[in-house]
Formats: structure tokens, sequence, C-alpha cells
């Protein structure tokens, strides 16, 4: 292995079957493996740089876990209907009861969350969604959040991230409120 450092990097060359460890200090670090770079988020997780793609993304095509440029991820999509569900990085707007989830609607469009205005609340199915994808659209851990609908006259729906299974909570209990914002699938910025 050799290691020959440069202005504002470090580069090192392994053989083929050796395994380099990386610590960096905080965000903003950057991997170059193979011709591809990858960025390190403030959570550690290295994600693909998009820059480096020059083809158009009908050519590459989006994925579940994708990063965006403003900050969102791409949570699921639907290519017949041409539409993106985005999460912010966070996943969650905010924690309130069930029936003040509303209220962190309101915050986070007031506040402008990642530059957008048109975040809402999570359906039961987008909820499954999340729940199904948890760990390709953040390393947080599992926590249970709430749904969309009801369960009966004093409870609300609930999920867990990472697990196949929902539940009910009574409704005056605080739970993570997860926000999302559908989009075109022409219109990601990528």
């Amino acid at each position: 292995m050799t290691a020959k450092p440069s202005q504002n990097a470090i580069n090192v060359q392994a053989p083929e079957g050796l395994s380099i460890r990386v610590e960096f200090m905080g965000a903003g670090g950057q991997l170059f493996i193979n011709g591809q770079s990858y960025a390190v988020n403030e959570t550690g997780l290295a994600v693909p740089v998009n820059d480096q793609q020059k083809s158009n993304l009908a050519q590459r095509g989006p994925w579940v876990g994708q990063r965006l440029r403003d900050g969102t991820v791409l949570m699921s999509f639907d290519l017949d209907k041409k539409e993106a569900l985005l999460v912010p990085e966070k996943i969650f707007g905010g924690v309130a009861k069930f029936d003040d989830q509303d209220d962190v609607i309101k915050s986070v469009n007031g506040e402008g969350l990642h530059g957008h205005i048109d975040w809402r609340r999570i359906t039961d199915n987008e909820g499954q969604s999340l729940e199904s994808n948890w760990t390709k659209v953040t390393t947080q851990d599992p926590v249970w959040f709430w749904l969309a609908s009801p369960h009966r006259g004093d409870g609300g729906c609930v999920r867990k991230s990472g697990e196949l299974i929902w539940s009910f909570s009574d409704r005056n209990n605080s739970k993570p409120v997860p926000v999302v914002r559908s989009v075109p699938v022409r219109n990601l910025d990528i």
C-alpha cells in the first residue's frame, strides 16, 4: 500500500483484497473510489456525489435512498405514475400527539424545510414503504412513528421503522411525525 499526501487529500493505493479504514472528523470529507466520488454526510454515511454522473435520469434511473441536491432522500418511486416520494434527511418533521400532527406539517412548511413548502403527512401505505425502505433512507435507529389513520376512538396507527408490523398507540402519546412530498420523477434534482 502506498500513501501520498497532496494539498487537500491523501492518495492511497491498496493492492486487491486489502481493506482501508477511513475516519473523518465531521461532514464534508470525500472518498474517491475507482473514479467515483462519495461525500461523507453528518451521520457518517458515504453517499455518491451525483455530479459525477453526466448521463440523464432515464439512463441511470433513480434509486431508493438516493440523496438529492436539496438534502431530501428518495423514499420510493412509481415509474408507471412517474411520481417520486421524498422525505427530509432526518425523516421526521417533529414529534406530536396523534391529533396534533398537522401542527408539525405547518411548522416544516413555515420554515421551508429543505427549501420546500409542500410537505404533508405520510399515508398508511407510504408508512409501509418507509418501514420497508428504512435502512436504505437513513442510518437512524428504528422508532415507532405515526401513520394517518386513527384506531378506534382513542388511538392512532403506528409503525416501527425497519420492522414489518403496525400497531396502535394512545392518541395522547407523542410520536415522531414523518413528512413527505410527492414530485414528478422528471423533476428530481439529482
